[in-house]
């Protein structure tokens, strides 16, 4: 499991990032975000594993979403700490995995394209 977890620093300006959140995360309501910010506790988390067929086939790539909040709460002020598998971690770091599973992917995709050549 590649589980990477947020930890926001509860400010002034909660609002912004719950709205944020629930955009990614419909299922998480306002006070479950809110009361997870000021308990310091883990806000929203996605599984890197994570794979959804009807997505791909609707050209989405949910951990690019993912990485694409965590943009949107720091552009809007939040302190985020990023956890995988439950350490702390950092936003380059997760940035790296993601590059070097799009090179993965480029590659095992030009590597079919010359078999069936």
């Amino acid at each position: 499991m590649n589980l990477i977890q947020l930890k926001i620093q509860k400010d002034g300006s909660l609002a912004k990032y719950i709205k944020i959140i629930r955009k990614f995360d419909g299922s998480l309501s306002l006070s479950e975000i809110k009361g997870r910010i000021e308990s310091s506790d883990f806000v929203v988390g996605f599984d890197l594993d994570y794979y959804d067929v009807a997505e791909e086939l609707q050209g989405v790539d949910r951990k690019r979403v993912f990485r694409d909040m965590i943009g949107e709460l720091e552009m809007a002020g939040a302190q985020v700490s990023v956890y995988h598998n439950g350490e702390l971690s950092s936003v380059k770091r997760l940035d790296d995995w993601m590059r070097n599973f799009d090179e993965i992917v480029q590659e095992v995709g030009d590597d079919i394209d010359r078999e069936s050549e």
